[in-house]
């Protein structure tokens, strides 16, 4: 430091710094000791936290605008001398960048500024007036960007949908970016939330939004099954290796449920850091997180929710070949077509979601099929190695044509869809029978050891011969002509074989959405999800209903597709306040929900599932552990325990309501 004392005539060491130690008292800065100035470039040393102005760094540091934050430097005053990298820069660090520059163009343009001005400086600029300006993605930020590509995109290739991820990013990011008007949308105007331009340096435009430990029943540090988030990679770090087929996602969403609450990140550095390999280790079992509990003393083992908390995809639910990011949101394969499903169902209700198609649509090239997408609703007996609609068990969109499937069955629909497009699925079912609660009964798990971890080991649900025979084509039978017949009796009869046929929900229907146009209703009358044993069904095989059957959303890739869950509770196309009563005219509109004062909105997002998902599995926590007293004490057997469950699941379906 003693060449800065001896430069700048100060000592570095008695500059009384703010908190963010982007200003001081002193106003003394760099190796020369001059004042900052918003209108010129300067950067800040990443060991002694100093600031330095670019025309005093003498190592070249190549095209860059003001206000980066995606650099490391260091000055020649600390050890290993002066050094410059720019490390790639995500959405958030662009779109967060270019805000910036903007703000700052526009109020020196009101202000009558030009470069260098004084009252830019640290000592003179609370004299100027707020800095709150309001820009619009289209006319404004996107020629930003798009003019100073190359200082601001680090190592970033130029896709065609670039301007896609990053209108998610500024609609999605609530922690960074704040809309000009109530109603937040992806044509809104935006501003930086924080518009003290001094507070921008490295690491600024970071999301603030961390997955919060509000929801009990977490993993214990007595667990053994450790949290997923305790060592994942960082944007400026080497994320673990991805199938070599697939590119990397456009965009990414973390959601945060505190008080059902949400905060969006966006960035298209997500890595792929699990697969859904770890649990998917026996056919007809499920595994999922448990820990050691000591207040639950004859049961030992408790239900654990590990982060990031909220619904999201399910790893212990997807195929060995998906490969999820670390935030649990993005899915992606470089295999055929692998499903992922999430983590909560959907057994009563109306509730909506929306998925990121960030690669999908793609045709063929070099007669080679490229990424695809489809998406919807899947049952817990539908194949994890095949696409949504594939069997009896899930409804689903495809994306090149628009086409509805089920039981493998493509039926004209809607339009098309591809990489940029937002694909909103409302589900409507039917308010569940109190009497079916009665037929409840206790779940089969076993805590076991897989890997080092300690997990449930449950009995899982199996699909049906009778619902797999629904995918064999109809037989056609030929009637028996006699010879010297007339042609006209060899004609081939119509007759098909019996098709068995399935209980369903009334009333249920699916409706689908594109960038926030109603392509109308896909599915009606869907199949009942409660387990429908035929005589084919083992003595052993899982019947009864644990509270786990319901339709969960779901998504399948293919060769490279690669998509983002949106559960909510913000939306980038919001559906209307009642989808079923305007689904005939809102057919082929862009109609965004009204949220003012008297409007009722009849469905809920995904992400409210969540603490009633939480809330369920600790009343049945303490359900197993009161049972299992009373077998240990008052040697009261199952056979007698199953009233007392039936009575107090009924209690929790009240106290519900």
């Amino acid at each position: 430091m003693e060449q800065a004392r001896e430069i700048g005539d100060y000592n570095p060491d008695d500059l009384v710094w703010d908190s963010t130690h982007t200003t001081n008292e002193q106003h003394r800065y760099c190796y020369c000791g001059r004042d900052r100035n918003l209108t010129e470039i300067s950067l800040q040393c990443s060991e002694c936290k100093n600031w330095f102005h670019r025309e005093c760094i003498e190592i070249p540091l190549g095209h860059i605008v003001p206000f980066i934050t995606n650099y490391q430097f260091v000055c020649r005053n600390c050890p290993g001398g002066e050094s410059f990298k720019r490390t790639q820069a995500g959405w958030k660090e662009i779109s967060g960048t270019s805000l910036a520059n903007l703000i700052l163009q526009t109020h020196m343009l009101d202000h009558n500024a030009v470069g260098g001005d004084e009252r830019y400086t640290t000592a003179q600029y609370l004299k100027l007036g707020p800095f709150q300006y309001y820009f619009n993605k289209k006319d404004h930020i996107l020629p930003f960007v798009d003019k100073n590509w190359s200082g601001l995109c680090t190592e970033r290739t130029r896709t065609s949908t670039w301007w896609a991820t990053l209108g998610s990013c500024l609609y999605m990011t609530h922690d960074l970016f704040v809309a000009k008007h109530e109603h937040r949308s992806a044509g809104s105007d935006f501003c930086l939330k924080d518009t003290n331009l001094w507070h921008i340096r490295p690491g600024h435009f970071m999301s603030k939004s961390t997955t919060n430990a509000r929801v009990p029943r977490t993993s214990s540090q007595g667990s053994s099954f450790k949290s997923e988030n305790e060592a994942q990679p960082t944007s400026a770090s080497s994320p673990m290796k991805r199938p070599s087929s697939v590119s990397r996602p456009s965009k990414r969403v973390a959601l945060s449920n505190a008080s059902n609450q949400s905060s969006f990140t966006t960035t298209s550095n997500a890595a792929f850091v699990q697969s859904g390999e770890q649990r998917n280790v026996r056919n007809g079992f499920k595994y999922l997180p448990c820990t050691a509990d000591p207040l639950f003393a004859y049961t030992t083992y408790v239900c654990a929710e590990i982060p990031p908390f909220g619904v999201r995809l399910s790893k212990e639910d997807a195929s060995s070949y998906v490969w999820i990011s670390a935030d649990k949101l993005t899915a992606t394969t470089d295999k055929g077509f692998r499903m992922a499903r999430a983590n909560c169902c959907i057994r009563e209700g109306k509730w909506f979601y929306e998925v990121f198609v960030d690669r999908g649509g793609e045709g063929k090239v070099n007669g080679v099929d490229g990424a695809h997408l489809r998406v919807g609703w899947a049952r817990r007996e539908g194949g994890r190695n095949t696409p949504v609609g594939f069997d009896g068990y899930s409804y689903g969109v495809r994306d090149l044509t628009g086409e509805k499937v089920h039981l493998s069955r493509p039926v004209k629909f809607g339009e098309p869809f591809k990489t940029g497009d937002v694909i909103g699925l409302y589900i409507s079912l039917p308010k569940l029978d109190s009497d079916h609660l009665t037929k409840m009964t206790k779940r089969h798990r076993t805590a076991i050891g897989i890997k080092g971890q300690t997990v449930f080991e449950y009995k899982d649900y199996k699909p049906t011969k009778s619902m797999n025979d629904c995918l064999i084509p109809p037989i056609t039978k030929k009637k028996y002509v006699p010879p010297g017949a007339s042609s006209t009796m060899s004609e081939a009869n119509p007759t098909q074989s019996s098709s068995p046929t399935f209980p369903t929900l009334p009333n249920s229907k699916i409706i689908v959405y594109k960038n926030g146009v109603c392509q109308g209703v896909a599915f009606e009358s869907l199949y009942s999800f409660f387990p429908q044993p035929d005589e084919f069904t083992s003595k052993g095989d899982l019947i009864d209903d644990d509270g786990s059957p319901g339709y969960y959303p779901a998504v399948s890739m293919f060769r490279g597709g690669t998509c983002t869950v949106n559960f909510g509770p913000y939306f980038m196309y919001p559906p209307p306040k009642d989808p079923e009563a305007t689904v005939e005219c809102d057919k082929g509109k862009n109609e965004q929900m009204d949220y003012g004062e008297g409007c009722v909105r009849t469905w809920r997002p995904l992400s409210e599932r969540y603490s009633e998902h939480v809330i369920e599995d600790v009343v049945y926590d303490l359900i197993d552990e009161i049972e299992a007293w009373a077998k240990a004490v008052l040697g009261i057997s199952d056979e007698k325990n199953n009233g007392r469950r039936r009575s107090k699941a009924n209690g929790k379906r009240k106290a519900k309501s």
